[in-house]
């Protein structure tokens, strides 16, 4: 049986690592992994081996040229787990010949990108489900420079690029950009995050609904509260899909959060003081996706892009991060076009925007085009699967 090292940096990047590792089983597959960032909970959720050490550090993986954050995971003891995570990718190729390992996929950034070429086995395979031409619109070269290496793809990236047996980007327009960066092995098969939305729950709440993602980072606990504010002046049941962050970080003085009898993929009911409910929701999400939510709020990055692509305007606004801090917001607002309002940190802006959209059916039309259309429809894992199946050898 053939064995492939998936090496991922991220909770998106793991989510769709984890997609194209049961279209690679269904195939013969066996799949070992490597999540660089967090807990790798995707991949042991979905009982494949995982090599190396998993802890979360205090950036959450966004560090983004930022000093300040990245002397906090070093002080967390960064250095040590990359040390060790380097160690068993390193052990994995070397062992390579008796346990079958044919090479690597790496998910994610540049950082992902060295690691997997560095201390991993030949020949590599690059799904980049980050970096797109859209995040260029509108973007002055010295703009964002904090962001370089997410805006756009930068040199070393480029050159390593070019060791890929195969680059898989999200969208045709981005494979267009680099076959002109002379990266020809680049293809777009589709994007695998519309592949990698897990979670079906009954949701036992009032319809429509007002879908509020706050994220799976600490951003969770600054923009939960405001988005609860905002829903009250707003006709849609507001329905909450929470990452598993651990919910007495949350401070919602004028809600009473209450665990249900019989929880399923409703886990809490909150009450406001005016008696107005909303509901909290785990393992749900895709539920929510399918059904009746109307519109979304968010804080979040893959999530909210899932979200997008499913046809589900987005209302924005930035947190004091690490994950949505204004930067990424005015990244993921250039990423998604007329799919995601951006709004100030305010619940009376975020009420009005959502307002807007549900009153002007032609502009609630467009967003939801817009964001089908830069995402696009799921079945990328399986044809990445596939065409990766026929170049291994």
């Amino acid at each position: 049986m053939e064995r492939i090292v998936i090496v991922s940096n991220g909770h998106g990047e793991d989510a769709i690592g984890t997609a194209i590792g049961r279209a690679l089983t269904a195939l013969g597959w066996e799949v070992v992994a490597l999540p660089l960032v967090g807990q790798g909970r995707a991949y042991a959720q979905a009982g494949f081996p995982v090599l190396g050490p998993r802890r979360e550090m205090p950036s959450g993986g966004f560090v983004h040229l930022n000093l300040r954050v990245f002397l906090k995971d070093l002080k967390a003891g960064w250095f040590a787990m990359s040390r060790a995570q380097y160690r068993a990718l390193h052990e994995a190729a070397r062992t390579a010949s008796a346990t079958l390992i044919v090479g690597d996929l790496i998910v994610g950034d540049v950082y992902a990108l060295w690691v997997g070429t560095r201390f991993g086995k030949p020949p590599f395979y690059h799904v980049q489900p980050l970096v797109s031409v859209y995040y260029q619109e509108g973007l002055k070269p010295w703009q964002e420079l904090h962001r370089v290496s997410v805006n756009g793809f930068i040199w070393p990236e480029r050159k390593l690029m070019r060791r890929a047996r195969r680059v898989y980007p999200r969208d045709a327009a981005t494979e267009t950009h680099l076959h002109r960066l002379g990266i020809h092995h680049a293809r777009y098969l589709g994007n695998p995050m519309m592949d990698a939305v897990e979670g079906r729950a009954p949701v036992d709440a009032p319809e429509p609904y007002l879908l509020l993602l706050p994220g799976s980072r600490k951003d969770a606990y600054f923009s939960l509260p405001l988005m609860l504010e905002a829903a009250l002046h707003l006709p849609l049941t507001p329905v909450i899909a929470w990452a598993g962050l651990p919910l007495s970080g949350l401070a919602l003085p004028d809600w009473r959060v209450r665990p249900t009898p019989n929880p399923c993929g409703v886990t809490h009911v909150l009450t406001h003081t005016s008696g107005r409910k909303a509901y909290l929701t785990q393992g749900a999400f895709r539920t929510l996706l399918e059904l009746q939510s109307r519109l979304a709020f968010a804080t979040a990055g893959t999530a909210a892009e899932q979200a997008a692509g499913y046809g589900i305007p987005l209302i924005a606004f930035p947190t004091p991060g690490p994950q949505y801090t204004p930067g990424f917001a005015r990244a993921q607002q250039r990423l998604l076009g007329e799919a995601l309002t951006l709004v100030p940190p305010d619940p009376k802006a975020l009420a009005e925007a959502a307002r807007a959209l549900l009153e002007h059916p032609d502009r609630y039309r467009r967003a939801q085009a817009a964001g089908r259309e830069r995402m696009g429809p799921p079945g990328g894992a399986q044809r990445i699967a596939e065409d990766l199946s026929t170049t291994v050898g």
